[in-house]
């Protein structure tokens, strides 16, 4: 019998280490020959013995011819089973089950929260003609908080410093350091239809109407009305239409206000422009002053009650353009109140040129502005020029200077005179520094 090299059988288990499964009867028989003629010993084994060898060589052939059919069998399953697939990619699968898993159908209230606001320090000097100088520092302090309830629906709420002054949300220091008040200065929901550029809003709401210039003739910039408005603004037009309630009263007439404002803008060659008119409608003749009843200008009767109602109608005007790369806006405003005697008529006409310094931009404005004493209502326009009200007349010079994209440096001189209309005519100035932080 032909006999392998010492230590040059090979392993039971076969080159690769494979177990008894991957044996072939011709193997089998191999490796017995090999052991068989390994060493002397088995040349003179005896009958005994080798008939032993050939039962358990019976037990493990028949073994193998299981094992080797069993295999078989899977092989062809397999193989009819994944004949002509690709391989399977079990990172792509999970993938894909990720992709189908059921997306939230809402996004949770609080990841629609917007909080926006800003803070302002001031120090004012007030030197009017037939009064005491004086020399304040005041703060100004405001948080918006907006949620998108909808696509298109947006609650918002926002709280301001100050009392409850409809046209100012500044609070002096002073006091002997007392606690300030904190008051209500927005509350609103606001729906942007389906309609492009149609919105609606209703509660207490930021100012829509366009201010000529950004100037104060008819509205102060503090100005929150209270009602419901429309308002539409799509390509070169734009339009608001409001209902505001003024003051709600028991024993009397509501002091309900009416009006609406149309524009257009656009460019023509190298300049902006915008035009625009607007309606306002305040029944008040015959009533008692709204507020606090201070008239602020405004011309009462014997009772002291007002002489006219406002029906107010402006129109205004603005031109953009560049200087030596600098954009320059020219603006005028004018106001009329169609049922007042005299003293019924308003106007601005104002300046401001802007130069872009990256972070640190600043601009320049000035503007001339006489308000007679019934051309518009005097309670909502500029509580600064003039000391607050009608009946003023006088220059605005402005000034702003950005430290960085949230915080700036600002002052504006009023030189006015006030009271002509009521024959009490008087020297106004007023000087106001300013450091403001956004947020």
């Amino acid at each position: 019998m032909p006999q392998c090299p010492p230590n040059e059988c090979p392993s039971p288990n076969g080159p690769s280490g494979r177990t008894p499964s991957g044996i072939t009867l011709a193997g089998a028989w191999f490796l017995i020959a090999c052991l068989l003629g390994s060493t002397p010993a088995w040349s003179e084994t005896t009958d005994q013995v080798i008939a032993e060898l050939r039962a358990e060589l019976r037990t493990l052939n028949e073994r193998l011819a299981r094992i080797e059919s069993r295999d078989s069998s899977r092989s062809s399953v397999s193989h009819a089973v994944g004949e002509g697939l690709p391989e399977f990619d079990y990172d792509s699968a999970r993938q894909s089950a990720a992709l189908a898993l059921p997306r939230p159908t809402a996004v949770m209230w609080y990841d629609t929260l917007n909080l926006e606001g800003d803070f302002r320090y001031r120090h004012e000097i007030i030197d009017a003609e037939f009064a005491n100088d004086r020399q304040r520092q005041r703060i100004r302090a405001r948080a918006h908080l907006t949620a998108k309830i909808t696509d298109q629906v947006d609650v918002g709420l926002g709280l301001a410093s100050g009392g409850d002054d409809p046209v100012s949300s500044n609070q002096t220091l002073g006091n002997g350091a007392s606690t300030k008040d904190v008051r209500l200065d927005l509350a609103y929901a606001a729906w942007a239809t389906p309609v492009d550029g149609l919105s609606f809003a209703g509660g207490k709401f930021k100012n829509p109407v366009h201010r000529a210039g950004g100037n104060a003739l008819l509205w102060d910039s503090d100005f929150r009305p209270e009602g419901l408005m429309a308002s539409f603004d799509r390509g070169a037009l734009f339009a608001h239409a409001w209902g505001l309630w003024v003051e709600e009263r028991s024993t009397d007439d509501d002091y309900i206000v009416f009006g609406g404002q149309v524009g257009w803008r656009g460019e023509l060659r190298a300049t902006h422009l915008l035009v625009g008119a607007s309606y306002f409608d305040f029944d008040t003749k015959g009533q008692a002053i709204a507020f606090d009843g201070d008239p602020r200008g405004n011309s009462i009767d014997a009772n002291g009650d007002y002489l006219y109602d406002y029906e107010e109608i402006e129109v205004f005007a603005e031109l953009g353009f560049d200087v030596a790369g600098h954009p320059v806006t020219l603006f005028a405003d004018y106001a009329y109140n169609n049922d007042a005697d005299e003293f019924d008529t308003g106007y601005a006409l104002g300046a401001k040129v802007e130069f872009d310094g990256g972070r640190h931009a600043w601009q320049l404005g000035y503007v001339y502005q006489d308000l007679e004493a019934d051309a518009v209502f005097a309670l909502f326009t500029d509580s600064d020029f003039s000391g607050g009200g009608t009946d003023g007349k006088g220059h605005i010079l402005k000034g702003s200077y950005a430290i960085t994209r949230q915080i700036s440096l600002g002052g504006t001189l009023f030189v006015n005179e006030r009271g002509g209309n009521a024959g009490v005519a008087e020297d106004y100035d007023r000087l106001q520094l300013d450091v403001s932080f956004t947020y």
